[in-house]
């Protein structure tokens, strides 16, 4: 949490700006409330709203209220109602004197673990989470938890367990019983041999199982598909799978044009689903090599029910830099952060060493790996600017742009001339670099398992 400017106004939350302003006027805008004041606790919202003469408030109705008119990393975890806001000696609010929130509000009723397992993810939930006890059916997201967080959760979990724990396996079984019985019944694989490897494959299982048909989700730059673990609990019924650079795994692989790597992944998806319709979505360049995908799909006759694109930017236009990211970054994206003042001078050796104190999936990461990431980043740039798209028929766009686009000519409006169908467009209150965060999953997910499944249903009919 940060202050940012008058303390009184405006925050920083999880790297978000917060006109704490703003929240208020939201919440003064449902019937019946007076006065509405907006806190911070650690690093949740939190609201307190005083009711007109006569009203009697539901605050589960005042937060739908607020998520139907904010951005998700703006709704406050929980409100609270009071008689009155208390004011200091000349008539100010007196923030420092508003009661604690009761963020137990937000979860479910209290249900004990009920054998060893349980216990193990239940203590491990309540430590990553910063809460004293958290209960069977409480959901590890709705109570705050990020997919950053998740990492050392999990990391927890697996070393109290003794077996590798799929990080991924809390996106999709987010609460302690669910969890907890999959550890309990699912079969010992070679994760336990081979975790960082896995991590790193081209084709990257974030969820095997379900009914419909598969979403592929395309990096960025940086070659890693590990950012879109928190959009899989939106998909419903369904395997989602990431595609992931193959020199991450294979320094000596060759690819000479975007062209040929979509065409690497092409082979990889139909391994997995050898028959269209296809869903695709892709992050930043990955919306490009989506876009290339498609074009060679629907070339062959396969039908590519979604193409959905992340604040994806026509690099020709957009002036990429092949600039490598920093070794903070690359922390960031395998979920560890390196101490604040290590930033800037951070080696890979120390990236090294923060990874295997966090644990998880990335702990079996090398020097070696981490080097890989960083040509991985500046050849995929290099494609991605070489690249010249074309136009295949009757393809679809869902675009979410991000709000700190700086030049709307390459982003949505420079697909226009490459997409022959409809484009629907959704802005995201979010910078580019956080478009994959849990504020901005938590607008994109909903809105794309919607498209999918519409797309499913007509498909199915026709």
């Amino acid at each position: 949490l940060e202050y940012v400017g008058r303390s009184d106004f405006q925050v920083k939350i999880r790297g978000f700006r917060i006109e704490l302003g703003e929240i208020e006027s939201a919440l003064l805008g449902y019937p019946g409330i007076d006065r509405a004041v907006v806190n911070t606790s650690g690093d949740r919202l939190a609201g307190y709203v005083v009711p007109a003469a006569g009203s009697l408030l539901d605050t589960s109705a005042v937060l739908a209220h607020a998520r139907a008119r904010l951005a998700p990393h703006m709704v406050p975890a929980t409100v609270t109602v009071l008689d009155a806001v208390p004011v200091t000696a000349n008539g100010k609010l007196d923030r420092a004197a508003l009661p604690e929130p009761d963020f137990t509000a937000v979860r479910a009723a209290y249900r004990a673990p009920r054998n060893a397992t349980e216990e193990v993810v239940a203590a491990a939930f309540a430590e990553g989470l910063g809460l004293d006890r958290v209960g069977l059916d409480d959901n590890y997201f709705t109570l705050g938890g990020t997919s950053l967080t998740a990492t050392s959760v999990i990391a927890r979990i697996a070393e109290s367990s003794a077996r590798a724990v799929p990080v991924q396996w809390i996106f999709t079984h987010p609460t302690p019983e669910a969890l907890a019985h999959m550890i309990a019944t699912a079969p010992v694989d070679s994760w336990a041999e081979d975790a960082a490897d896995r991590s790193l494959d081209v084709l990257l299982p974030l969820r095997t199982t379900g009914t419909g048909n598969p979403v592929f989700c395309i990096h960025p730059a940086i070659g890693l598909a590990w950012c879109f673990t928190g959009l899989v609990q939106y998909l419903g019924d369904r395997p989602v799978y990431g595609l992931q650079a193959p020199a991450l795994t294979d320094p000596d692989v060759r690819v000479d044009s975007l062209e040929d790597l979509a065409a690497r992944y092409v082979q990889r998806i139909r391994s997995v689903q050898p028959d269209g319709p296809y869903h695709l979505v892709g992050y930043s360049v990955g919306g490009q090599i989506a876009h290339e995908m498609a074009v060679q799909l629907t070339g062959v006759g396969e039908e590519v029910a979604t193409l959905a694109m992340l604040d994806t930017h026509l690099a020709e236009g957009f002036g990429h830099t092949t600039e490598k990211p920093t070794v903070a970054a690359l922390l960031a994206e395998l979920g560890a952060v390196v101490p604040g003042n290590e930033n800037a001078a951070a080696t890979t050796d120390r990236a090294v060493e923060v990874l295997r104190r966090t644990g998880g999936l990335f702990a079996g990461v090398t020097v070696d790996d981490l080097d890989s990431v960083h040509r991985v980043f500046t050849q995929t740039v290099d494609l991605a600017l070489a690249h010249r798209p074309s136009t295949p028929s009757g393809l679809d766009l869902l675009y979410f742009g991000a709000a700190d686009s700086v030049d709307a000519s390459t982003g949505v409006s420079a697909w226009r001339p490459h997409i022959s169908g409809e484009i629907l467009e959704h802005a995201v209150p979010v910078t580019h670099q956080q478009m994959t965060s849990p504020e901005a999953l938590a607008g994109i997910g909903p809105v794309l398992a919607q498209h999918v499944a519409l797309a499913d249903r007509r498909l199915a009919r026709s």
